[in-house]
């Protein structure tokens, strides 16, 4: 069985939750014995790359410095995917993004090859609405940028085919995914839908887990139960949340001096977290990392206490599986993805972040001693469902089943 994936991220060059998402389905698939060519966007070269021991053909198209970079990609590369296609000859193409343009390309080989599409979906509408929350605060960074994702929308849909028309399954990663794009887009109900959760090699973070808890032995802060660390990793963008948590600490530390937050990432409100980091009566209160490897991010969180994940909107962030893996309790904005993966699971607690004032009650009942550690023995006692849930071994299994049902 050969498999092509096509995505707008893929390691090294361009790399994100999506870019995660496959490199781990890909290392899966290899190991199954399963042929993958992966077909990505590079800002740097065009290159030809063969990992995981020359098992995967990784083909890096060049695309050029403009945003948003998968429709240039598509502009300018859709041909010289039609020639990768018909030289590989895969059996199925999985797309993860909607791909009109690509598509339009390739009708015609998918039909005289019978090649089968699946299209992995990645997010959906949701009740939250980032255009209007940007117009509200007018945030004019993120406002110029959702803009550009509407109108790019439209024009991709103008210059290209609707990709659904050529799509065999739908897979969502997640189940509010699912509903709000069949809620929002009729042309998928007539489809098959699926929902895949993305996975996580378990067996690795056992071993970060362990190498964390070696390292911090020799840590110059001085960590016992009258300290609690949250650790907040994601982009530094309004609709994280990142502003409701600044504040939101500010007032929990003020009760409690012996609170600690760890911001890992980088974005438009980076000034702000400096800012909030440098008052003075906060200096020892807020450590700012930026940017780091993923890596560096994963010690900090396995020997952190609490995760804080106050975004608005997420599809199914891995952050989230990870802390749990790690069995660090979390605390999520209330919505339909904290509803599924925090509620459901029993991983910590939801509050609605807009709500200054329960925000920081909640993160002080977490820093509670034997609050948090009540959380983390429920955490620890769901680890089986977790496992089988998120596990990248679970993730691979339903691919291949959806493979072969396919072929």
């Amino acid at each position: 069985m050969k498999i092509a994936i096509v995505t707008p991220e893929y390691p090294p060059y361009i790399s994100g939750g999506v870019g995660s998402y496959n490199y781990e389905l890909v290392k899966k698939f290899i190991e199954k014995g399963i042929e993958v060519s992966v077909i990505a966007p590079s800002q740097k070269e065009d290159k030809v790359r063969h990992c995981f021991d020359n098992r995967c053909k990784c083909y890096y198209l060049k695309a050029p410095p403009l945003k948003p970079t998968y429709f240039y990609f598509q502009l300018y590369n859709s041909e010289r995917i039609r020639r990768i296609i018909e030289k590989e000859k895969p059996d199925i193409i999985q797309l993860n993004a909607k791909s009109d343009i690509i598509i339009k390309v390739l009708k015609d080989l998918l039909k005289r090859i019978g090649i089968k599409v699946i299209l992995v979906f990645h997010g959906s509408p949701s009740p939250y609405n980032r255009h209007w929350d940007s117009l509200k605060h007018l945030d004019i960074i993120d406002l110029a940028w959702t803009t550009a994702q509407l109108a790019y929308a439209k024009i991709e849909k103008t210059l290209g085919e609707d990709a659904l028309s050529y799509v065999d399954v739908a897979v969502h990663v997640s189940k509010h995914v699912m509903y709000y794009n069949m809620l929002y887009c009729e042309d998928l109900r007539s489809l098959r839908n699926v929902v895949i959760y993305p996975g996580i090699d378990i067996h690795e973070y056992a071993k970060q887990m362990d190498v964390a808890r070696t390292e911090t032995q020799h840590a110059s802060i001085p960590f016992s139960t009258r300290y609690r660390f949250f650790i907040f990793g994601a982009r530094l963008m309004r609709y994280k949340g990142v502003i409701q948590l600044v504040k939101a600490f500010m007032i929990a530390r003020k009760r409690n001096p012996c609170l600690y937050l760890q911001i890992f990432g980088d974005g438009p409100l980076r000034s702000y977290v400096l800012k909030a980091r440098h008052r003075s009566e906060n200096l020892s209160g807020i450590f700012y990392y930026g940017k780091v490897l993923r890596k560096f991010f994963l010690k900090k969180l396995a020997v952190g206490d609490v995760l804080v994940h106050p975004s608005f909107y997420e599809a199914c962030p891995m952050v989230i599986v990870e802390a749990a893996v790690l069995s660090k309790p979390i605390i999520a904005h209330k919505a339909p993805w904290s509803e599924e993966l925090v509620e459901s699971f029993n991983l910590g607690v939801t509050v609605d972040a807009l709500d200054l004032e329960k925000f920081a009650e909640t993160l002080l009942d977490l820093a509670d001693q034997e609050n948090c550690k009540r959380f983390v023995e429920r955490i620890q006692n769901q680890k089986t469902k977790l496992i089988a849930t998120f596990s990248s071994e679970r993730m691979v299994k339903d691919y291949i089943e959806l493979y072969k049902k396919l072929v």
